[in-house]
């Protein structure tokens, strides 16, 4: 916040504790007064439809850097012209997401917690069968003994909405939620050279038939990383899981890969890496192997402009294919347009290649494209206000899977 510099000053030179606390006091008041606007506009968009969606717009506000608890509000008023991603007669409706949280980020010596949960509300204008209230939550202990060790513990929950592949021809919103769990540690026994290890498990589980399927995966991972000094890197890893999937049960899993980020300079940053996965199934006729890599760079051009431009490959398991290799190109730019004022671009290009598909299937292969702008204003240091709009288009060698949409939303944050 602009006011914590002065504060800081003020408790410097007069150590009057009380006096600070008084004015922290009266910040969070107004912070109060905030919510409650937030509350009235969610209130009054049902009644006046666009013009209270002009009132308002969705972004992230920032509070001081220095508060150890973080209360927050939001809300998104949004539509969609084709939900459910038919390629003929879409289903339009208007969306409004309205989500409230609280963030503890807590740090003694070399000792962090961080605790964030949060409560988000799914509300659907005219699919109203679609609403659904989310719950997602992180917790994390950063640690570290003496300069060498360090680690972390972590747990997490992800809950949204997922309108990326309606390959079964869906009439209903699917939500998707992952959940984390990772215990890590790194040891650096030279001061070039570090070993890291960790243990993981995530799940993934869909509401709602799709391509992907629901699957665990239990993971034990170990790399050794070289560090040169200036902030670069390069580390080798191995990961190892074995999981359950739906539908074709067990599963044991290896992934190797190479990974390594440069920082050229303080205006030029760049990653490259390559891996190899592999999947075997205890039924047999599912397993599948492919490469994966990711490489990408973010340019600060001037003080005002940046450009983060970046591709990868993934290899993922879908129900009625063996699997599907998915390429994306992402180029964004951003604009900082004065202090409190920002604008962003982004051009994304997607190519997914299904593998060996059930007898009786075709070959498929589908080709994505996503454009987007976006407007954010930080109004005043409690509150953000911002703008989106993108437009998205999909062709596919299969029948039924072509679809276009556009999506705008607007929407306002408080943090405070």
């Amino acid at each position: 916040m602009t006011i914590a510099k002065p504060v800081l000053r003020f408790i410097k030179k007069s150590n009057v504790i009380e006096r600070a606390a008084m004015r922290a006091q009266s910040k969070g008041g107004s912070g109060m007064s905030g919510q409650q606007r937030v509350m009235h506009l969610r209130r009054r968009a049902g009644r006046v439809g666009l013009a209270a969606l002009l009132l308002g717009l969705y972004g992230q506000a920032g509070a001081d850097a220095l508060d150890t608890v973080q209360w927050r509000a939001g809300l998104r008023l949004e539509h969609d012209d084709n939900l459910f991603a038919r390629p003929q007669d879409p289903a339009g409706d208007w969306l409004t997401r309205l989500d409230a949280g609280v963030r503890l980020d807590k740090q003694w010596s070399r000792q962090r917690v961080l605790v964030d949960v949060g409560v988000v509300d799914y509300r659907y204008r005219d699919y109203d069968n679609n609403d659904f209230t989310a719950t997602p939550y992180q917790a994390q202990w950063q640690w570290g003994l003496g300069n060498d060790l360090g680690g972390e513990f972590r747990l997490s929950r992800e809950e949204s909405p997922d309108l990326t592949d309606p390959a079964f021809g869906a009439r209903a919103v699917n939500v998707k939620k992952q959940d984390t769990q990772r215990a890590a540690v790194q040891w650096q026994f030279h001061p070039s050279w570090a070993l890291n290890g960790a243990l993981g498990r995530d799940k993934t589980s869909y509401s709602a038939l799709t391509a992907t399927p629901d699957e665990t995966v239990r993971t034990a991972e170990l790399g050794l990383r070289y560090l040169s000094g200036k902030g670069s890197y390069v580390e080798l890893m191995q990961r190892m899981g074995q999981g359950e999937e739906e539908v074709q049960g067990d599963f044991d899993e290896r992934h190797t890969r190479l990974y390594a980020e440069w920082a050229y300079s303080a205006k030029l940053k760049a990653h490259l890496g390559w891996g190899r996965l592999s999947r075997s199934y205890e039924q047999g006729g599912a397993d599948y192997s492919g490469n994966t890599w990711q490489a990408g760079a973010r340019w600060q051009i001037t003080s005002k402009v940046d450009l983060t431009v970046s591709a990868d490959q993934a290899v993922e398991s879908q129900l009625v294919f063996r699997s599907r290799t998915v390429r994306n190109w992402l180029v964004e730019p951003r604009w900082q347009i004065s202090q409190r004022l920002s604008a962003r671009a982004n051009y994304q290009h997607s190519r997914a290649d299904y593998e060996q598909a059930l007898p009786g299937l075709g070959q498929r292969d589908d080709r994505t494209r996503v454009a987007g702008l976006a407007l954010d204003w930080q109004l005043t240091d409690p509150l953000a206000l911002s703008a989106q709009w993108q437009h998205e288009k999909r062709s596919s060698s299969y029948p039924g899977l072509d679809y276009a949409r556009q999506r705008y939303w607007l929407g306002v944050a408080l943090a405070f």
